[in-house]
């Protein structure tokens, strides 16, 4: 930021991206939808009472995602997900914040990237609302942070792309 002005991080700009971990030849892929997710860490606290005064032993770091989207008709990556709860494959996940005033030179977007499983796996479908998903990603060990690339079609599923009024080519033409 140029102006040295601190601003506010809009939750829109940060997505979640997908990919089983047997799969690295793949690209990632967005989750259509999402419409919160929680990056969690906490860790153990043990308060040990001496003569002399508390302590404090502290434990392993544990960090979780909650996922909550709405369900989309045919989208591979929700298809993907539910599976790799029913067959407990491992996946990794990006958060990436997907804000032009952080991309570096190099078009690189902040990010965090961790490994893990989905522990839970559920379709709410009330009468008066959309169907949804909620999901709870547990990561294993500690998530890494660093900068990650958006492929055009990844950035094409964060957001469309301007289209001038004027006619468009068709495709394949």
């Amino acid at each position: 930021m140029a102006d040295n002005q601190i601003k506010m991080q809009e939750g829109k700009n940060k997505i979640l991206l997908f990919r089983l971990l047997e799969n690295q030849s793949e690209e990632a892929a967005k989750l259509v939808f999402q419409t919160e997710h929680t990056f969690s860490y906490s860790r153990e606290l043990e308060r040990i009472i001496t003569k002399d005064g508390s302590l404090i032993n502290v434990g392993e770091l544990e960090s979780e995602v909650s996922i909550e989207a709405i369900q989309a008709i045919g989208d591979p990556v929700g298809d993907m997900l539910r599976q790799s709860v029913i067959k407990g494959q491992k996946l990794e996940l990006w958060e990436v914040t997907v804000d032009e005033e952080l991309k570096t030179p190099d078009n690189k977007y902040p990010a965090i990237y961790a490994q893990g499983y989905l522990d839970s796996w559920e379709d709410p479908a009330n009468a008066e609302e959309n169907a949804t998903i909620s999901s709870n990603f547990t990561v294993e060990m500690e998530p890494q942070f660093g900068e990650a690339t958006l492929t055009d079609e990844q950035q094409a599923a964060v957001q469309y792309a301007f289209q001038d009024t004027t006619v468009e080519a068709p495709i394949g033409e």
